[in-house]
């Protein structure tokens, strides 16, 4: 993945019903910023508003990062560009944006996405004993194209 060489802002298309994604905006928003960062749940009238079409690139499935010259990254490469706009966390983004770790976040941000509705539930509605519990139950999906839809 090349990481765009200068970045003004970035708006990140989200699950806005997700526990795991609404965390995940609220941690990134109290990161010291490198560049502004606007997110936007899919769900919400706006976002058709903001960014026209972005539905048909089935955000129900993974996040969608589009940057201020219109690129658009998807799934871990949108994590990471994410990850990215985070002044501390740059050289840790770069690392994962790189040919050996870029395959394990795509694996990672995968296996998240097809289950962050069921890790939602456990993380924030369960006692520790429990969710260790559920999270060795869980087991990747096989999908067709590498991208599996969330139940």
């Amino acid at each position: 993945m090349k990481l765009p060489n200068v970045i003004k802002r970035i708006e990140v298309y989200y699950d806005g019903r997700c526990g795991m994604c609404c965390s995940f905006h609220e941690w990134i928003n109290r990161q010291p910023r490198a560049y502004s960062i606007e997110f936007i749940p899919y769900q919400a009238a706006r976002a058709e508003q903001i960014f026209p079409g972005v539905g048909r690139l089935d955000p129900a499935r993974e996040m969608i990062v589009r940057t201020d010259e219109n690129e658009i990254f998807r799934g871990a490469e949108a994590w990471i560009l994410c990850l990215y706009s985070c002044s501390n966390h740059q050289t840790a983004a770069q690392r994962l944006a790189g040919p050996t770790l870029l395959p394990i976040a795509i694996h990672s941000c995968r296996l998240l996405a097809a289950n962050r509705h069921a890790l939602s539930k456990i993380f924030f509605r369960k006692k520790d004993r429990e969710v260790q519990e559920q999270l060795h139950q869980m087991q990747l999906p096989e999908c067709e194209d590498g991208y599996c839809v969330t139940q």
